[in-house]
């Protein structure tokens, strides 16, 4: 293709072509005036005008084509990354739930043998201290109405039954301070509880968070 020098321009029955314009030797009347103006590089091989702009169009659309592709790859990949996320984020949920409710449920289980073995103890030791003070009130009754040949033995009798008494009295208490208090055990699986309540929140506001990314990525 030959193309207008910069700085020339030629009238020819397609009217005026300029510089940059495409020319051919059959806008000339004679081959020889064409040639001629090549020699002297007022008309040069080279790309017209159009033909540039035509490239620059092409060139622009194949960029803007391939931006748009890549940008469509982009999403494609935030929108995958972001379903595994929160497939990932699902299943540690799932876990997280099974772990709880697992924890839970030993917790609960060792709480309720506790208050079962707690109670029949309770019981047993309520009815010793029962069972001494009514003989503690005999022996004080005893004491009471002793001759007094037979007081002295009354008494010693009554000191018996009341130091009896307040033994299975402390036995007691001290029982009960200690039901009170969490066996290890215990304490253990309600740790292991309040590790999975926490793991459970977590898991929670992690799915959350996955089905925002979710949203935003598509």
């Amino acid at each position: 293709m030959y193309i207008v020098a910069p700085g020339n321009s030629f009238i020819t029955a397609r009217g005026n072509i300029g510089p940059g314009g495409e020319i051919r030797k059959e806008d000339f009347a004679a081959e020889d005036s064409f040639l001629r103006l090549v020699s002297q590089k007022r008309i040069v091989a080279g790309k017209s005008n159009e033909a540039l702009e035509k490239e620059a169009r092409e060139k622009e659309v194949a960029e803007a084509k391939a931006a748009k592709e890549k940008a469509d790859r982009k999403k494609q990949d935030a929108k995958a990354k972001a379903a595994n996320q929160l497939t990932v984020a699902e299943t540690a949920l799932k876990n997280a739930q099974e772990a709880r409710e697992t924890a839970k449920e030993a917790a609960d289980k060792i709480s309720g043998e506790l208050v079962k073995d707690r109670k029949a103890q309770l019981d047993e030791l309520a009815k010793k201290v029962e069972s001494r003070e009514k003989a503690a009130k005999d022996a004080e009754d005893a004491s009471e109405k002793a001759k007094p040949e037979k007081k002295e033995e009354a008494e010693k009798k009554l000191l018996a039954a009341t130091e009896s008494l307040e033994s299975a009295k402390k036995e007691l208490e001290e029982f009960q301070m200690t039901a009170t208090q969490e066996t290890p055990e215990l304490l253990t699986a309600l740790a292991t509880l309040e590790k999975a309540n926490d793991a459970l929140i977590e898991a929670e506001a992690n799915v959350a968070e996955a089905e925002q990314a979710v949203k935003k990525a598509s």
